[in-house]
């Protein structure tokens, strides 16, 4: 067994290059509230023309200095050979800049607000080997054969006669709102079932070491499932503390690896699916780190071990994903993260099909408590079993005996 050297870098760590300074780490912070760092914006491979891009856009004019004036050119009275030359020259007015104090006019429309997780957060992602799902892209793809089959399984909990016509319709009338949060409150809870499994949502992961260099959001899922703190040996909690516990709050769920994310009736589906991506990148990538915990070379079995879950009520469409990690493609690079469609169902369609899409995210809660504990067990028992955590006890049992 090799021994554990805390110093050694983790299989999930970036190349020291990708690794983002405390000045860049601060600067992506304080301006990820109105609109990305400029950072964010210089290093995409490709910008898509979003509202926050024109936002950029517009601060970086602002901030440009007003170009000087050229004097006007004196031309002749004559029309015609005024014309023929041209007409008036107006280059004196290029890239002037608009009057600083102009008021918008009443008739101004009202600018909405634009989502962090736009296309430019999705090159984002990509840019750093974060991937949805696409058929344009040649991928590395999980065996997903016996996860659709327990994703199938019927649950007694769903029967026809603890969930009836009536429930159904029940289900329906709460589904029509508005408001994401009257979704998360009365429609989820349906969905997902009264499992004992820990969970929490809407708690940014403040703690977790950036995927993305930090310039963009804190991850901060609706709906998240993870383990008792206290499951976890304590030497793993320290040694992969930015890997595994997503805030500093006490009791809140570690290593999560089944993620929710819910829109109401105008809500964004394309949002939801960049969220999930973004979630079940940090669900993945915690299971890879207690996978291979104390492990000399990192394994990269290309199973998927966390899963996603969008739903979208105005449509009713629930989506399920699994997320696995891949090996690097170049020595010194980052592992890839990729997000692969498993299910989806439409919920509001009929109760059988219903019953089978909240059948398969409650099987999927389920899956993934099985992968993390099984994860968790593996890590503690290495963890005890460490020379350095053996050495470390007789000395202290020594201490306590002089």
């Amino acid at each position: 067994m090799a021994s554990r050297n805390r110093k050694r870098p983790r299989a999930d760590d970036p190349p020291q290059e990708h690794r983002p300074s405390k000045k860049l780490r601060a600067e992506g912070r304080a301006q990820s509230s109105s609109n990305f760092a400029p950072e964010f914006w210089d290093n995409l491979s490709k910008v898509w023309l979003t509202p926050r891009a024109l936002r950029e856009l517009d601060r970086r004019n602002d901030a440009r200095p007003a170009p000087k004036p050229l004097a006007p050119a004196v031309h002749t009275a004559d029309l015609a050979r005024f014309t023929r030359r041209g007409g008036l020259d107006l280059r004196h007015l290029r890239e002037y800049p608009e009057p600083r104090d102009a008021k918008a006019t009443t008739m101004s429309p009202k600018v909405k607000k634009a989502s962090a997780y736009d296309k430019n957060f999705e090159q984002h992602l990509a840019d750093h080997d974060i991937y949805l799902p696409s058929p344009n892209r040649q991928a590395p793809r999980p065996n997903l054969d016996n996860t659709r089959l327990l994703f199938s399984a019927r649950r007694p909990s769903l029967s026809d006669s603890c969930f009836d016509d009536s429930a159904f319709e029940d289900l329906l009338q709460k589904n029509e709102t508005e408001s994401e949060g009257t979704v998360m409150r009365n429609v989820i809870p349906i969905i997902t079932g009264n499992a004992s499994i820990p969970n929490e949502g809407s708690l940014p992961f403040t703690n977790f070491e950036s995927l993305t260099g930090d310039l963009t959001v804190n991850a901060a899922p609706d709906f998240f499932d993870g383990a008792l703190p206290g499951d976890v040996d304590k030497s793993v909690r320290e040694d992969l503390r930015q890997i595994i516990i997503p805030t500093t709050h006490a009791n809140v769920p570690v290593a999560p690896n089944f993620f929710l994310e819910a829109k109401a009736l105008t809500g964004n589906a394309a949002v939801a699916r960049r969220q999930a991506c973004y979630y079940g990148a940090h669900g993945a990538r915690a299971m890879h780190a207690l996978q291979n915990y104390d492990e000399e070379e990192p394994v990269y079995d290309g199973n998927a071990y966390t899963y996603s879950a969008t739903y979208h009520a105005g449509m009713g469409a629930l989506q399920l994903y699994a997320h696995h990690v891949a090996a690097p493609t170049e020595p010194e690079g980052r592992p890839g993260y990729h997000m692969t469609q498993v299910k989806a169902y439409s919920l509001t369609s009929d109760r059988e099909t219903c019953v089978q899409g909240m059948g398969a995210v409650r099987n999927a809660r389920d899956l993934a408590q099985r992968h993390r504990d099984e994860f968790i067990r593996s890590a503690n028992a290495r963890a005890r079993q460490s020379p350095n955590r053996t050495s470390s006890a007789q000395e202290a049992k020594s201490g306590q005996e002089a």
